[in-house]
C-alpha cells in the first residue's frame, strides 16, 4: 500500500521527496562553469538502469531559475546497452541574460525498480557564472554618437528627377509653341490653316440652324441663341468688336460707326430684341417673328459682305 502511494504522488508531482530506499545526492553537470551572456550550455546527468527498470526525471521548467532560461524540458539519450543494463544520459539547453552566479536546482529522478520498489534519485545542481562582456577601461576611450552617414547619390537614384525635368519641360515647350502657332493660324508643324472667311462661316451656321427647326419644335429659345450666337461671331470677325462678350445694347453701340445701313441696322435690333425676349424674358414669339429671324440674319451677313467688296475694289 506505501509503494502504490508513493508512485501516485511521483507521477503527479514530477519528483519524489518522500524516504525511499536510496537516498544518495549524486552530481549533474555543465558543459562549461562560465557562459558571457547570451552563451548557451548543456545541463546533464547520467544514469543507469537494469533490466526491467524505468526512470522519469522530474521537469526544471522553462526557468530552472530566476535569471536562467531553459529551452525545452530535459531529454534522454541512450548512450549503450550491455547485459541488459541501459546507460543513459539527460540534457537540457540553457542560457541567460543576466550577469551573476546562480545555483541551479536539483534535479529528482523517479526510479521504478524492476521488483516493485520506488526510489528517488536526487542530483544537486552545479553553480553557474554568467559574466558580461570584459571592458578594457584603462585603453577605453569614449566617443561622441556619429551623425547620420550621407552617402553620395548616384545616377541610379536623380535618374527618375531628371526625367520628370525633361518631360515638363517638354510639355511647357509644346504648349508655347501651340499658343504662338494657333495665334499665327498655322498647326503644329507650321502649316498655315485655311479659314474660311467669316461670312461664310456664319452662312453655313445659319443653314444649320434652319434646317434643324428648332423653332417649329417649341425650342425658340435654342433657335434665337443659335441665330444670334452665329451673327455675334460674324461681327466680331468682320468688325473687330467683342461681340461674344457684350451685350446687345453695347455690341449695336460699338457698330455705329461701321457704316451699317439704318434700316439693316434696325432689322438686327428688332432681331436681338426679340431674342433677348425669348432667352431672358420667356417671352413666346409669333411664327412670323420666327419666319423672319434667318432671313433677316442672312440679308444681314450678304449686305455687309457685299459692301466690303465693294469698298476693296474702291
Amino acid at each position: 500500500m506505501k509503494k502504490c502511494i508513493l508512485i501516485v504522488l511521483a507521477l503527479a508531482l514530477g519528483s519524489l521527496t518522500c524516504l525511499a530506499q536510496d537516498d544518495s545526492t549524486l552530481k549533474s553537470r555543465i558543459s562549461r562553469d562560465s557562459i558571457l551572456i547570451g552563451d548557451q550550455i548543456e545541463w546533464t546527468i547520467d544514469l543507469n538502469l537494469a533490466p526491467g527498470e524505468a526512470a522519469r526525471i522530474s521537469k526544471p521548467g522553462e526557468t530552472p531559475v530566476p535569471g536562467v532560461e531553459a529551452f525545452g524540458d530535459m531529454a534522454l539519450d541512450t548512450l549503450s546497452k550491455k547485459n541488459g543494463t541501459l546507460a543513459l544520459r539527460g540534457h537540457i539547453t540553457l542560457t541567460s541574460f543576466d550577469s551573476g552566479s546562480y545555483v541551479l536546482p536539483p534535479l529528482y529522478v523517479l526510479l521504478a525498480r524492476a521488483d516493485g520498489t520506488v526510489d528517488t534519485l536526487t542530483y544537486a545542481g552545479p553553480t553557474l557564472a554568467v559574466n558580461t562582456i570584459p571592458v578594457d577601461t584603462a585603453t577605453f576611450q569614449p566617443y561622441d554618437i556619429k551623425g547620420q552617414i550621407r552617402y553620395p547619390l548616384t545616377f541610379k537614384e536623380v535618374a527618375p528627377w531628371i526625367g520628370l525635368v525633361l518631360l515638363l519641360a517638354a510639355l511647357v515647350w509644346l504648349l508655347i509653341r501651340w499658343i504662338r502657332l494657333r495665334r499665327q493660324h498655322r498647326d503644329f508643324f507650321g502649316k498655315p490653316v485655311v479659314q474660311d472667311p467669316p461670312h461664310i462661316v456664319a452662312l453655313r451656321s445659319l443653314e444649320k440652324t434652319r434646317a434643324q427647326k428648332l423653332w417649329q419644335n417649341n425650342k425658340q429659345k435654342q433657335f434665337y441663341t443659335q441665330v444670334t450666337d452665329a451673327l455675334r461671331q460674324y461681327i466680331a470677325d468682320r468688325y473687330d468688336v467683342a461681340a461674344l462678350e457684350q451685350t446687345s445694347a453695347e455690341m449695336f453701340r460699338d457698330l455705329q460707326d461701321k457704316q451699317i445701313d439704318a434700316s439693316l441696322m434696325e432689322q438686327m435690333k428688332e432681331l436681338f430684341t426679340t431674342a433677348d425676349f425669348v432667352k431672358f424674358a420667356k417671352y413666346t414669339a409669333p411664327d412670323q417673328e420666327n419666319e423672319n429671324a434667318i432671313p433677316t440674319a442672312v440679308r444681314f451677313v450678304n449686305e455687309t459682305y457685299m459692301k466690303q467688296v465693294e469698298e476693296e475694289e474702291e
